[in-house]
């Protein structure tokens, strides 16, 4: 575990995205309630950042997170695109966790 958490639990909206940098690449973190998932910042369909504005991660219902540049739709909890060119592909998710209010990478053992 880090010495710090890349953020807290409040600093995400609910539900709403938070832009975060891990190890030099772009990733995001998006909240649902008391649960984090946290994904690399980078559409499978061309590679592009799913986001142009800030932050700015989900669909107009706030119920999947949205690539800003074609559209496709990803379920937030298992990034699987269920609507656009990359249909059937996914977002590169990343372990986590939450403790004590604070989300951590969580390492492979």
């Amino acid at each position: 575990m880090p010495a710090a958490p890349l953020c807290r639990l409040e600093d995400i909206p609910d539900p709403g995205g938070l832009d975060l940098t891990i190890d030099g690449e772009a990733c995001f973190a998006v909240r649902q309630g008391g649960t984090v998932y946290l994904y690399r910042n980078r559409c499978p369909h061309i590679g592009l950042p799913l986001n142009i504005i800030p932050g700015r991660f989900l669909d107009y219902d706030r119920q999947h997170i949205q690539c800003s540049s074609h559209g496709a739709l990803f379920e937030i909890g298992s990034g699987h695109c269920i609507a656009g060119p990359c249909r059937g592909q996914q977002l590169e998710i990343l372990p986590c966790q939450l403790i004590k209010g604070g989300v951590f990478l969580h390492a492979a053992d």
